[in-house]
């Protein structure tokens, strides 16, 4: 039976007469009018769903069964024609008149039309059944990126009410260091103020971005629990009648930290614990951007972008070129290019991007993407607002890297280790712990040097698809 137009499909009837089929398509049609999953059906008709799945199938049901099922798919004002119409095709079904034509083949029977149909069904399955697997392992992805966030929000929110006391505490001892003439201590408290404050408007900042990552999260966290709806339904149609968090790495405590490890002792050591504890955090923010921007990514429908052909320049030459702020952005098409330039001016490193794009887009068939979100209108422009992708022409891979100029950072389709990434002389780069497997290595634009080692990961994995 083909579905109404948008509908899921449904597995082939198998029917013992004409009556029996017309009465299951007659049902199917208006389970599928009625929007309802089987599994949500199930409980109004007061049958499993596994039974209701047999019924839907051709078997004959029982009166109750389709009583039942017409009152919780069809709206009142229709009920009583459609209930009469359905018992009268089940009154047919019951007693099939006789064959007209000697040794014709049952509606629905074992003939060749119902073989290719049921090879269809079967290979759907295995489809649906990839698809749901895949689906299941996001959920996964998300719910452990979730969980990250939302440790890290913790953590980074008593991190934040520490610091407010110790810059309180800092401002006390200098003020009444204030009195006195000028001395070591003064200027020690100084330091360490200057330094506290710094640290304070870092952790705002991550918690900024652990916050948009929690929300992040639970918006796929939404979009993947709609995915496996549609998918266990689809699923039930076909059949019908057959890690550890990053957080655990977070720095101990000061007296942890130094009071065994035998380090070189500090001037500030509490200062020293909460730089580490907010690299980490930082690291932590990288890695569930990372994850949750590919699950978006692999969420979204497949687009098309522009191709750039011409071979990439000797890297001695990126030095000497930069892309002025009111160039077109390389590679962007016309309707990215406003979206783009605007996270570009929150950019930590804007022309290092710009000349990351200039190199990378010159390369053979490389076209970059915008995305086009699963829920966009027919003909809706794509999304730039987030995140780049690049990606080789004729490639069956997503893409080679992710480009977020807001971040100046590429995320790379490598899985390399640190020591690998030592070798290659990629020593900024760093290795990722969460997300898909492939995408494991990832860079920020920070200076010429990140730019050059950025651009030659970018050609590795560009080559390796």
């Amino acid at each position: 039976m083909t579905p109404k137009s948008g509908g899921r499909p449904w597995g082939p009837i198998r029917a013992e007469n004409p009556a029996a089929r017309k009465l299951a398509e007659t049902l199917r049609r208006h389970v599928d009018d009625s929007g309802k999953t089987l599994a949500a059906l199930a409980p109004e008709v007061h049958m499993g769903k596994a039974q209701t799945g047999v019924y839907l199938a051709g078997t004959v049901p029982k009166e109750a069964f389709i009583v039942a099922l017409i009152r919780a798919t069809v709206r009142p004002d229709l009920r009583q024609r459609r209930e009469e119409e359905a018992l009268a095709l089940r009154e047919q079904a019951m007693r099939p008149a006789p064959r007209t034509t000697p040794g014709a083949p049952v509606a629905g029977g074992p003939g060749a039309g119902y073989a290719v149909e049921l090879a269809a069904a079967q290979a759907r399955q295995i489809e649906t059944y990839d698809r749901l697997t895949r689906a299941l392992e996001q959920r996964a992805e998300v719910e452990r990126a979730k969980n990250n966030s939302d440790k890290l929000v913790m953590v980074l929110l008593n991190m934040i009410h520490q610091l407010d006391r110790r810059v309180a505490g800092l401002v006390e001892e200098r003020d009444q260091l204030l009195s006195r003439p000028r001395s070591e201590a003064l200027e020690d408290a100084e330091r360490k103020l200057a330094r506290a404050e710094e640290q304070e408007q870092r952790a705002r900042a991550e918690l900024r971005r652990a916050e948009e990552k929690q929300r992040q999260a639970e918006t796929l966290e939404a979009r993947v629990t709609d995915e496996l709806r549609r998918l266990t339904d689809e699923l039930d149609r076909l059949r019908a009648g057959d890690i550890a968090s990053p957080l655990d790495a977070l720095p101990g405590s000061a007296e942890e930290d130094y009071g065994l490890g035998g380090r070189r002792p500090s001037a500030d050591p509490v200062g020293d614990d909460i730089d580490a504890a907010l690299a980490r955090a930082s690291a932590v923010n990288d890695e569930e951007n990372t994850a949750l921007n590919r699950l978006s990514s692999e969420l979204d429908e497949p687009v098309a972008g522009v191709v750039q052909d011409n071979p990439p320049d000797n890297p001695e030459v990126l030095a000497s070129r930069s892309v002025s702020a009111a160039s077109p952005l390389p590679g962007v098409p016309d309707e990215g290019q406003e979206a783009v330039r605007a996270l570009l001016r929150r950019s930590p490193a804007p022309d290092l991007f710009v000349r990351f794009l200039a190199e990378a887009t010159r390369w053979e068939n490389v076209q970059v993407h915008g995305i086009k979100r699963q829920n966009a209108k027919p003909g809706a422009p794509l999304d730039y607002s987030g995140y780049l992708r690049l990606r080789r022409q004729g490639s069956q891979f997503g893409g080679f890297a992710y480009a977020y100029a807001e971040h100046s950072s590429v995320n790379l389709r490598l899985h390399h280790t640190r020591e690998q990434l030592d070798a290659i002389g990629a020593t900024q780069a760093r290795t990722l712990v969460t997300g898909p497997r492939a995408y494991r290595v990832s860079i920020d634009l920070t200076d010429e040097t990140s730019l050059t080692q950025a651009l030659h990961l970018a050609e590795l994995a560009y080559t390796a698809t």
